[in-house]
């Protein structure tokens, strides 16, 4: 009977000292998996400003003709070519609204405007031709008379300021890069200056100067036009964050052919294209949004 109770007596406080002794074991801490992040959905969408530097460089041809050269006895008829080179650093912003319409392809629209710094001067190639009427008197004694003419010819161009509006439509790799064309009107105002001095002299076949020779004579002129163009081009632009893109872009615009100084004495004929190379910074509009096609 004693033993039974010894045993009973046992295994009522193996039962009662269970949880004590199982509360002094080490505890394992439950294992968390890190939630799986969704990747960034970019979104190029939305209004943007921004700002750019560049450099340009210009084909420009011109010929001048002119006849208000005033040699004693007769008008003298003046002309010039020129070809400089014609180039410059420019810098100004542009704004624009982009529209993602899939995954790949956008369409949008920018304007820019820049601050030019465009220029070239150029000696060109001058010529003056007397008329044959003068000296008459002396190349009838002596004949023939021999007319004998130097002209230096000066042209100045710059282009104070240009502007573009301009649709894009481009391709979308990769979310960030975006690979685009682009085109439309061009605007830009053409400071432009002509000034040629020319001397002369008329001698017979025994050296006789005709009177009044040699002679200089000088004239010039100058004048401001606004003209419209075309533009067209293409450019890499990288998306940087959802806020902010970057881009590399060249222009081609063509300014067409255009008289100055017509009325003035002079007529110039002046044909111009210009190459622009830009770098620029855009701030886009909007938080992060997610796409939908």
């Amino acid at each position: 009977m004693n033993k039974l109770l010894v045993g009973s007596a046992a295994v009522v406080a193996l039962v009662l000292a269970g949880p004590a002794l199982a509360a002094d074991l080490p505890v394992k801490a439950p294992v968390y998996k890190a939630p799986v992040m969704a990747p960034a959905v970019y979104d190029w969408t939305g209004f943007y400003v921004g700002g750019n530097i560049g450099y340009s460089w210009a084909d420009w041809d011109s010929t001048t003709v002119g006849g208000n050269f005033t040699f004693p006895g007769s008008p003298t008829a003046f002309s010039n070519t020129a070809s400089p080179n014609v180039n410059g650093p420019f810098a100004g912003g542009q704004a624009g609204y982009n529209w993602q319409f899939n995954p790949h392809w956008l369409v949008g629209i920018e304007g820019d405007f820049e601050w030019s710094g465009e220029k070239a001067s150029d000696p060109g190639n001058a010529s003056v031709s007397i008329p044959s009427g003068i000296g008459v008197g002396i190349c009838d004694a002596h004949p023939p008379c021999t007319a004998t003419v130097t002209a230096a010819t000066t042209n100045d161009w710059k282009l104070p300021w240009f502007a573009t509006l301009r649709g894009r439509f481009g391709y979308v790799a990769d979310q960030t890069w975006l690979i685009y064309g682009t085109g439309g009107v061009a605007f830009g105002e053409m400071e432009f200056a002509t000034s040629t001095t020319a001397t002369g002299t008329i001698t017979n076949a025994i050296g006789q100067t005709f009177p009044g020779f040699p002679v200089t004579v000088s004239t010039g002129a100058s004048q401001n036009v606004t003209r419209v163009g075309w533009v067209i081009g293409g450019g890499i632009e990288k998306m940087l964050s959802q806020n902010w893109t970057a881009k590399i872009e060249y222009q081609y615009l063509d300014w067409g052919s255009y008289t100055f100084l017509a009325g003035t004495g002079f007529d110039t004929n002046v044909r111009l294209r210009d190459n622009t190379i830009r770098v620029g910074l855009n701030y886009k509009f909007g938080g992060p949004v997610v796409a939908k096609y």
